[in-house]
Parts: structure tokens; sequence; C-alpha cells
């Protein structure tokens, strides 16, 4: 396994990115750095990915291009140079054992064949190598075999979706997701907004208005584009509609009808674009 890391970063936090980093750098053959922030990294931030120079190329447009552009330039970058698999990160994302997820996935390929793996995020008592219907983006260890089946990632959207979207192409074609809950990816979601209700304290990813309005309006064109899968419609249900607005905006964020205005425009767009209008780029 030949890998590349690819990083999409945001006004990151540089303490967190180089934590990020370091996590896996020994067990990657090259990354990939795609800076969509809002200025070009200055001096001190440099200093901060210096050690991991001699293995690191840089990428900016000098605009938030969001993230399939960047995945796409990997997947072609990784052809052009002999790498064979994709490591798929966020900016916030940090490994606990990347040395045993890399083995159990290796392991995984070499005994079962190809297939889209990441890690768990969450603390589970499941444990070993289990079939799901996705993954999300950062963890995720991509085939670049796979990557060519699918016609790369889907530039319809501009963040959200995009891990939802490879998973579900490939199950299409027999090609199936699978995490490994012995390897825990600790990611960071939003802004994160807690608020008590009593004893119970409640967290919530406390997305801007345009990120809420992405994430439903990009989940119900995919729902449409294949079919309303019962597994996605219900990944919506729960995540979302309950987690993020029953419980996250009603209970816990502040601008409340802001959120649901979002919301319900996100909803009201999905299914108002034409799924047929245009071919996706690559």
């Amino acid at each position: 396994m030949k890998i590349l890391a690819v990083i999409v970063i945001y006004n990151p936090d540089w303490e967190l990115l180089g934590n990020n980093i370091r996590a896996f750098y020994d067990h990657v053959d090259g990354i990939l750095v795609w800076n969509n922030s809002d200025a070009p990294i200055c001096l001190s931030d440099v200093r901060e990915l210096q050690p991991f120079f001699n293995k690191t190329i840089y990428k900016t447009q000098h605009q938030n291009v969001g993230i399939a552009k960047p995945l796409n330039y990997a997947w072609h970058y990784a052809k052009e140079h002999g790498y064979d698999t994709l490591l798929t990160m966020d900016d916030d994302s940090v490994f606990h054992n990347f040395d045993t997820y890399r083995q159990h996935v290796d392991h995984h390929w070499q005994q079962n064949g190809l297939s889209l793996c990441g890690p768990t995020t969450l603390a589970t008592k499941q444990t070993g190598m289990r079939k799901v219907h996705h993954l999300i983006t950062s963890g995720m260890l991509v085939p670049i075999s796979l990557l060519d089946k699918a016609g790369g990632y889907c530039q319809l959207f501009h963040v959200d979706g995009i891990d939802i979207e490879l998973c579900i192409n490939l199950a299409c074609q027999k090609i199936w997701s699978y995490c490994d809950y012995d390897s825990l990816l600790q990611q960071r979601y939003g802004t994160p907004a807690t608020k008590k209700w009593g004893p119970i304290t409640l967290h919530s990813p406390n997305y801007s208005l345009d990120r809420l309005h992405d994430i439903f309006c990009n989940h119900i064109i995919i729902l449409r584009k294949h079919h309303y899968p019962l597994h996605l419609l219900w990944h919506i249900i729960r995540l979302y509609v309950i987690g993020f607005v029953c419980k996250g905006v009603l209970l816990v964020e502040n601008n409340k009808k802001a959120k649901l205005k979002a919301v319900f425009r996100g909803i009201k767009d999905g299914f108002k674009y034409n799924i047929h209008a245009k071919k996706e780029a690559s």
C-alpha cells in the first residue's frame, strides 16, 4: 500500500493540524496540503508544518473551492506519481492509532478485495471490520482503482454529501464500505456548542446557516438521485433532523428562526434541483 494523504485546510488550528499530521506521518508515503483558507499561510504557520516538509507538497487557489476539487486533484496526482491509495483528512481530525488502522485495512483488502474503509469516530463496544452504508471523508482509505470506477469525487457539492455520494456510487457497483471499529479518529464537527438542561448537557455542532442549507440540500439530491435508499433516508432523519435540528437548533443553539429557515430552504432546493440538468465533472 503506497499512501498519499490529502488534507484540505480552512483557517485551521495550526497546533491541531500539526497533531493531525504527526499521528499518521510515519505511515504514509506523501502528503498533499490544499489550502482553502481566506489568507495564504504566514511564516509562523509554516514553522508548524516545517517538520513535515520532506514529504509534503502544498497547493492553493487562494480561495475556498470546497473539498471535491482538491480531492480530485489528489486522485490525479496519485495516479501520476505511483500511489495506489488516498488517505483523505479534514484539518481538525486526529487519529489515535493510525498504524493499527493501516494494518487492519491492508489485511482486510488482502482477504476480501478492495473496498472503502474508515475508522470509527465514536467510542463503541463494537470491534473488528464491519460493513456499513457510508463513511465520513476524514480518515477514509480509498484505493485509486476504486476512484477510477467511481469517476472521482462528485463536484456537484461544496463539502457535505461528497463522502456519502462516493459510498453509494460504489455500492451500486457492488463495492462496499467498511468501518474498522478497532481504530479511532477524533473528529470535531462544526463549532461545537453546549447547553445544560438540568442534569443533562446537550451538545451541538452549531453549523452556520449556509452549512445547514447545504447539508439538507445535498443529501436530498443524493436521496433522489439514488432512488430513495432507506438507509440514507434514516440517516437524514436520525442525524440531521433529530440530531442537528430537534436537539441542536431547537434546544442548544441561538438564532433558531434563521437556522430553521436555512434548513427548510435546503430541503426545498434539494427537491427543486434537476438531477439530470448537467453532467458532474471529475
